[in-house]
């Protein structure tokens, strides 16, 4: 009963960050918000396969579909936040190389890591939406990464060390489900995720201002 012990209160953690952030930072409805807002709501669905009622009536394909493609939009919408004020083509003219290592290696990352989840993986729907889900994890580390050697605040490092968090809790998440089920490693995802949404909470709290770019010509795009 461990991991459904975990998953239960790790399912309420994240929501409980979330209401902090709104009362705390009461920020416009921005994409962060709606990430925060996504990821809590797909926290706490997952969760109801664990009641009764709704494992008996609801397939676990209704609820798989509908948690994991919750997780992928959030995941989505914190790449928005993330590239939202980036300048496209000073971004390629200064770190073309940094765009190409990091492609490849998002690639080859993918490819790892869906080639150890696709056995398990029963249609085109999963993998469909196990590749998308994938996909924009490594995407937001990549755009955090590229967004703090832009600018180079404060505000940007949390974000950035926020996705690393998220990528090495969802890494290790996919080796507890799949190759090892040690419990260690089940506490290792839930801590390292409660950490990434903490360093997103705690990102919030610098302004705009404190946004110090190093580099000449960051001009934002409204």
């Amino acid at each position: 009963g461990v991991y459904m012990c975990s998953n239960a209160y790790r399912s309420f953690i994240i929501p409980i960050i979330t209401v902090l952030f709104f009362i705390k930072i009461k920020p416009k409805l921005c994409c962060l918000a709606m990430f925060l807002i996504l990821f809590s709501l797909a926290e706490l669905l997952s969760i109801t396969e664990m009641i009764p009622f709704v494992s008996k009536n609801v397939p676990y394909a209704v609820i798989y579909y509908v948690v994991n493609g919750l997780y992928a939009l959030a995941y989505l919408v914190l790449l928005m936040e993330i590239v939202k004020t980036l300048n496209f083509w000073h971004i390629v003219k200064n770190f073309f190389i940094h765009l190409l290592v990091l492609g490849v290696l998002d690639s080859d990352l993918v490819y790892v890591l869906y080639n150890i989840i696709s056995p398990f993986l029963v249609n085109f729907g999963e993998k469909f939406i196990e590749l998308v889900y994938t996909s924009a994890i490594l995407l937001v580390l990549s755009a955090s990464l590229i967004n703090f050697l832009y600018r180079d605040s404060r505000k940007s490092l949390y974000i950035f060390l926020g996705s690393l968090s998220i990528v090495f809790s969802e890494v290790i998440q996919i080796a507890y489900l799949y190759i090892s089920s040690k419990v260690l490693l089940d506490v290792f995802y839930s801590t390292l995720l409660v950490i990434a949404f903490g360093l997103f909470y705690n990102q919030a709290k610098f302004g705009e201002e404190e946004e110090s770019n190093i580099l000449s010509g960051n001009e934002i795009f409204k």
